[in-house]
């Protein structure tokens, strides 16, 4: 069971400011995993019943991205409302593959268009243990239940 009844799928929203941009006046490159990465840390936080900073400085553990690819649809620009979705592609024993899609809402309407999309892969590690570890039952159970309630129907 998800905590505190979250909707499905996850959606990350948050404005595109002036400093996300380059000299083209479009979202610079290297933001995009900068996107990502907050989509991801909120999911985790949210969904999966665990705070990145608590575990790393508190707890020794940590979820460090040991692979990222981007594909770009569409251009950004500083004042877009951009959402990133969350999606669950694979849970592995010690690894999590995260799906996002970054979605621009259109001003002057309720439609959504795809801007980018990405993989990134997950790796549960304990600093104590000297690298990956199993993923916990607890933790493993949440991020079914998430996958299981974003799949079609």
């Amino acid at each position: 069971m998800l905590p505190n009844a979250l909707p499905t799928p996850f959606i990350h929203w948050r404005m595109v400011l002036f400093g996300d941009t380059d000299s083209a006046s479009i979202v610079y490159t290297p933001r995009f995993s900068h996107f990502c990465m907050e989509a991801a840390e909120l999911w985790f936080r949210d969904c999966v019943g665990f705070d990145w900073y608590q575990m790393n400085v508190e707890e020794g553990r940590g979820t460090p991205v040991v692979h990222m690819e981007t594909d770009f649809v569409a251009p950004l620009r500083g004042g877009d409302r951009l959402g990133v979705i969350v999606r669950v592609e694979r849970l592995g024993r010690s690894t999590v593959t995260l799906l996002f899609e970054g979605i621009r809402q259109n001003p002057s309407d309720d439609t959504h268009l795809t801007t980018f999309t990405a993989r990134f892969i997950f790796c549960f590690t304990d600093q104590s243990q000297g690298g990956a570890v199993p993923i916990n039952d607890t933790q493993r159970e949440l991020i079914e239940a998430y996958r299981e309630a974003c799949s079609p129907e």
